[in-house]
């Protein structure tokens, strides 16, 4: 246990070594029993929890997805979750904690969404990813639903073990409708989140009985912002990945008389080819409701008839029938006609497509899931300490002792750049009086349409893999885009800070990384408590970093400076997206509790 320091008179004393005990109590939520999107969650930890270690303090909720008003009939239906790597957190826009019932504010992180991407991003190895599988709702990679043509790994593939949908069990053939049920298809999903704010990461000791309590205030995301497709149904996201049209009878003779799909003819079935491993029901992505269609390869022409499909079976093949290796069927509930100039299969392989949330968002209705939040509970790790350290405490303070509780926190200064300001010079009015480092998020801030989002139309090109054929943001809004900057730096305190413009060229042409940002960028992580595990993430979630102090107990005073970044965009394009840059600064707080109240020093 950590036993804060407590003045007296003239001198600093701290208490023995005391056992504690450790217990925990479940305090639900006072404004609600469910929770739609944009909507406020209310959570009050009272003074009689007395020593509360926030650092083992879950938020636990459920959420269960639907799909829009309807959506029940054929050609609406699509297998959505979560962000697959932020998980439940993805659902949290912003967070404010209270002393007592909303007395003084300790911090408000605005942008929850996008620091806890960022720190996910980059504080991640397989064991962290594992952790917040289990307890997060985030999802993880599931080798079951590989691809086997050169496509990158994605998590946001996963079908087989996604906890947000039930798992389909052997080969068993699906005739009944992907439906918004619990029972049937879509599952709830419960998660125990440990919130990314400075307290609630800080492993002191609170002393909520000094504090009449803790009020938290968080708010919830707008629907059209957190909900994702599979990426293995997707055209504009990893199109390589996506189940490859095989044939009509299910034959292993590719030539065009026998059972090829013929230029201008119909069919109301088809085999799928066992590449990218569809080799059963369970790891076949899409579900029956479904509106599909099909592209080739090289996403140049896409399929302008479409059907929904009506039944998925595995068909079993061998000697003596026409089916050659076993393989899925798909029977659709109407035919499709072959628009695409050329016979199929041949040296032109066609990958199967979703067109469920892209034809829907194309009408006069907007394709909107919606989620609901229920069971919302605080579960409070207390600290038991013997009845003398209490009273002797109490008695400190009324003699005139103070106490001093310091935890690290952001504060989140956003700035809007219109993507034909191509030489920026991004001013932020830091008030931290103990400043560490800025994480400089530039997030796309171009308003999606939900079918938009869902289907990656016209987001932000990732990268140019030629195995995965296309690569368009499904996370917009939450993560930063390189979005062809060249350079940045920063000019504070009347210096240039590096000396030098930080090139990041290489990074926003999508071939390659900078050497100097990635030193930046690793000190501004490490002195914002996010330990700089893995950068795999440079060009899906991008940020300029920036260490204002460096060392253990280093800080930086950052009143009174002109605080200016400076980013050009002067490569031969220009941005592609406006930019709502998230500015988060990393600093410690200091509450200060004496007998007659208490203060926040930022």
């Amino acid at each position: 246990m950590f036993v804060p320091f407590i003045k007296m008179s003239q001198f600093f004393v701290s208490s023995d070594k005391v056992k504690t005990g450790q217990t925990f109590v479940s305090v639900p939520s006072e404004n609600g029993l469910e929770y739609r999107p944009g909507g406020r969650i209310d959570l009050y930890i009272p003074p009689t929890s007395k020593f509360v270690d926030l650092s083992q303090t879950k938020l636990k909720f459920e959420v269960d997805i639907a799909l829009p008003t309807g959506a029940v009939g054929a050609s609406l239906a699509a297998r959505l979750q979560l962000d697959a790597q932020t998980g439940l957190h993805s659902l949290i826009r912003s967070v404010r904690v209270f002393t007592g019932r909303k007395t003084a504010l300790l911090e408000e992180i605005e942008g929850y969404d996008v620091l806890t991407a960022l720190r996910f991003d980059y504080e991640t190895n397989q064991n962290l990813v594992n952790k917040r599988v289990l307890t997060d709702g985030a999802t993880g990679y599931d080798p079951a639903c590989r691809g086997t043509l050169g496509t990158t790994k994605t998590p946001a593939a996963n079908c087989l073990s996604n906890p947000y949908f039930t798992r389909i069990q052997d080969n068993t053939k699906l005739s009944t409708s992907f439906t918004s049920a619990p029972e049937n298809d879509f599952q709830g999903v419960v998660g125990e989140l440990e919130l990314n704010t400075g307290l609630f990461r800080n492993e002191a000791v609170f002393p909520a009985l000094l504090t009449d309590g803790l009020f938290l205030e968080i708010l919830l995301q707008d629907q059209k912002k957190v909900f994702r497709q599979l990426e293995s149904t997707m055209r504009n996201k990893r199109l390589g990945l996506n189940p490859i049209f095989h044939s009509t009878n299910g034959s292993d003779n590719g030539s065009f008389t026998n059972g090829s799909w013929k230029n201008g003819t119909a069919i109301s079935s088809f085999f799928v080819a066992r590449d990218q491993n569809q080799t059963s029901v369970p790891v076949f992505p899409f579900v029956v409701g479904q509106e599909i269609s099909f592209v080739t390869l090289d996403n140049a022409s896409l399929n302008a008839s479409t059907a929904a499909i009506k039944d998925i079976e595995y068909v079993t093949g061998g000697t003596g029938t026409a089916v050659g290796t076993s393989k899925i069927k798909v029977t659709l509930d109407g035919n499709v006609s072959n628009t695409m100039g050329e016979s199929y299969p041949n040296d032109g392989d066609i990958h199967i497509i979703s067109q469920s949330v892209e034809d829907f968002g194309n009408a006069l209705l907007e394709y909107q899931p919606t989620y609901t939040v229920s069971n919302v509970e605080m579960v409070v790790a207390q600290i038991s300490v013997p009845e003398g350290y209490e009273s002797s405490m109490l008695a400190m303070m009324r003699e005139g002792g103070t106490m001093n509780y310091d935890y690290r926190t952001f504060t989140n200064y956003r700035y809007s750049q219109v993507k034909d300001d191509l030489v920026a010079n991004i001013r932020l009015p830091l008030i931290e009086s103990r400043a560490t480092s800025i994480l400089c998020v530039p997030t796309d801030a171009t308003i999606y349409t939900s079918a938009s989002s869902l289907a990656a139309d016209g987001t932000y090109q990732i990268d140019f893999d030629e195995d995965d054929e296309t690569s368009f943001a499904t996370r917009s809004g939450l993560v930063g885009i390189p979005d062809q900057l060249q350079n940045y730096q920063l000019i504070y305190d009347g210096k240039i800070n590096p000396s030098r413009k930080v090139d990041t060229a290489k990074i926003s042409g999508g071939y390659s990384i900078s050497q100097q940002w990635c030193i930046e960028a690793e000190k501004a992580l490490a002195m914002a408590d996010i330990e700089p595990l893995s950068f795999r993430a440079f060009r899906e979630n991008f940020f300029i970093g920036r260490a204002l102090a460096l060392g253990r107990n280093a800080v930086y005073d950052a009143r009174g400076k002109d605080f200016n970044l400076q980013v050009e965009y002067t490569g031969a394009s220009g941005p592609a997206k406006n930019h709502l840059w998230m500015n988060f600064v990393s600093h410690i707080r200091r509450l200060v509790i004496k007998q007659g109240g208490l203060d926040v020093q930022v």
